[in-house]
């Protein structure tokens, strides 16, 4: 387990669900909803090489999907303020631009810094890691992350768009 609150950077995957716009996105069980599914791998420190997973709910059918899904666009925000460089309070035409994605899959292989917490057990399962907290540029933890090259998946296999894609993605 690594320790709650221990600050890392980390390179963020992007697991192919084969729903939503591109195929990007995993549909729940009943499909009401769809998500970001994303495994975090700790790049530096004594945790390196350590993983972690997050489902993003990206949209849904019900209230509490719509509350979720503005929770996740706000940390997906942070996360591309976080590995492109950009201060949440710029407004200038070069962050709007920096923020714009072209599908999900833009995602795939960002690296940023991340404060990471520990989820109590419940259920009868283990407590496990969790994305805590994204590390902005106007935060003192964060710090300039280099962003390695990675081999894009195959465009996954898209599946007909039935929920919209939120309006900060576009």
């Amino acid at each position: 387990m690594i320790p709650d609150g221990t600050i890392a950077t980390v390179r963020m995957t992007v697991r192919p669900g084969s729903a939503g716009e591109d195929g990007w996105l995993r549909s729940s069980k009943d499909g009401g909803s769809e998500a970001l599914d994303c495994e975090f791998v700790v790049l530096d420190g004594p945790f390196a090489k350590r993983k972690f997973w997050t489902l993003f709910t990206i949209a849904g059918t019900t209230p509490g999907h719509a509350e979720a899904a503005n929770i996740s666009a706000g940390k997906l925000r942070a996360i591309l303020e976080s590995g492109r460089g950009i201060k949440p309070d710029d407004t200038s035409d070069t962050a709007k631009q920096a923020r714009r994605i072209g599908s999900y899959g833009d995602f795939n292989g960002l690296s940023f810094i991340a404060r990471i917490g520990v989820e109590p057990p419940q259920n009868g399962y283990k407590a496990k890691n969790r994305l805590d907290h994204v590390v902005t540029p106007d935060e003192k933890a964060w710090k300039p992350v280099q962003q390695e090259p990675v081999a894009t998946p195959a465009k996954p296999a898209s599946s007909p768009a039935k929920i919209e894609r939120p309006q900060w993605a576009s």
